[in-house]
């Protein structure tokens, strides 16, 4: 067995150990926690369905609104197409503070998993920090050996 196919056995065992070590230390982590259904328990009236279904609130706020404006003629009393227009105005702007609402909580959840996720993986990440450092010294180490090598060759050379 040639030199090289000895350091290619002895690099392809590191990889081998550093995989066994790394799968180690995944098992080793913490299982991430399953995100609680916020809506889950929510009552069957209007509001858990809201909840549940921001986007169809809006939705249905839009439809009643044209369909109150196609039902009511052009010249109706002003008073009364008033009256309908606040209403409309009053369910969109319903619709819209749900949809803010479900947009906050979506992202207050998506901030906590972010944060769980950064704890669990810390481990890793400073192994994996370690294991960078002292592969960077080795090979500087290396590095500076074979520059001194190197020079004595060169100076071995010009005798």
């Amino acid at each position: 067995m040639s030199k090289a196919d000895e350091q290619r056995q002895q690099i392809k065992s590191r990889i081998d150990a550093s995989q066994d070590q790394l799968d180690a230390e995944n098992r080793q982590l913490a299982a991430i926690p399953p995100r609680p259904d916020t809506f889950g328990d929510a009552p069957d009236d209007w509001r858990g369905k809201a909840g549940q279904h921001p986007w169809l609130l809006l939705a249905a706020g839009a439809g009643a609104g044209l369909l109150i404006g196609a039902l009511l003629p052009r010249r109706a009393g002003s008073k009364t197409a008033s009256r309908a227009l606040g209403l409309a105005a009053a369910g969109a702007e319903l619709a819209i503070a749900f949809s803010k609402n479900a947009r906050d909580a979506a992202s207050d959840a998506a901030s906590e998993g972010l944060h769980r996720l950064d704890e669990g993986t810390a481990p890793l990440r400073r192994r994996a920090g370690e294991v960078a450092g002292t592969a960077s010294r080795s090979a500087r180490t290396t590095g500076a050996r074979l520059a001194s090598e190197a020079v004595k060759i060169a100076a071995r050379i010009r005798k």
